[in-house]
């Protein structure tokens, strides 16, 4: 499945583009260096998120990492498209080009498997029991598909992988693991999972849902009024 990002090369080129979910250290021409998100990577390119303001046609350096790949490229900014930056890989080492195209590979598997499994459903992610009960019987008063419940980042993570929601409710503070690392790991290991924050922390989350992509924020103080739009514009299927 490839993620749709802005176009990213003066040339076009035919390459999938994955949802990579990685981070990255960019070094510019001056030495400075600047911490970005990969949201997407191809053989050619990748598009990251930055807080940096980069030029069109600046030279870096990338160091690309997540748990599975470790590689570095020179490279340019093609276009600033949105929230971030396409780029260009203009030069990658015989050992690095190995590792992007390992990482490529597993990539393209976990999508295989990915589109394998059906979808559906929203995932409910809150340390609380009550809260949980609550939410679920708001959607099932909706007609709103509830396909699980999770009490924390880690058992939601969990979740993900064995139900592939299609939109997860996500808390901030749990114990065990937050929603900003579990965030993190749900859009590498789903990419077509849509994440709504649902959390009292509202400007935390707005942040962090510009991070990761994620579909938006409610916060519990208004849940009753905004919580079911904002679900029913996320789930794709008809259930009214």
């Amino acid at each position: 499945m490839m993620a749709k990002e802005p176009y990213l090369f003066k040339t076009p080129r035919r390459a999938p583009r994955y949802y990579f979910g990685g981070a990255a250290e960019v070094t510019d021409e001056s030495g400075r260096m600047s911490v970005a998100m990969v949201r997407t990577l191809s053989r050619y390119g990748c598009f990251v998120k930055t807080n940096k303001l980069l030029r069109v046609d600046t030279k870096i350096e990338l160091r690309i990492t997540n748990a599975g790949a470790h590689f570095s490229a020179k490279a340019r900014i093609a276009n600033h498209e949105n929230d971030g930056f396409g780029v260009e890989f203009l030069e990658i080492s015989a050992p690095d080009k190995a590792q992007l195209e390992s990482c490529l590979n597993d990539l393209a598997e976990r999508d295989e498997v990915s589109n394998s499994k059906q979808e559906g459903g929203v995932l409910i992610v809150d340390d609380h029991g009550v809260i949980r009960s609550t939410i679920r019987s708001m959607l099932r008063g909706h007609r709103l598909p509830v396909c699980g419940e999770a009490e924390n980042g880690k058992d939601a993570i969990d979740k993900v992988r064995e139900l592939m929601p299609e939109v997860v409710l996500l808390d901030i503070e749990m114990p065990v693991m937050n929603g900003i690392q579990a965030a993190y790991e749900i859009r590498r290991i789903s990419p077509s999972t849509k994440i709504l924050f649902f959390t009292v922390h509202k400007h935390e989350a707005a942040s962090s849902a510009r991070l990761f992509g994620a579909e938006g924020v409610v916060t519990k103080s208004e849940a009753a009024n905004e919580l079911i739009p904002a679900l029913k514009r996320l789930v794709q299927s008809n259930y009214s």
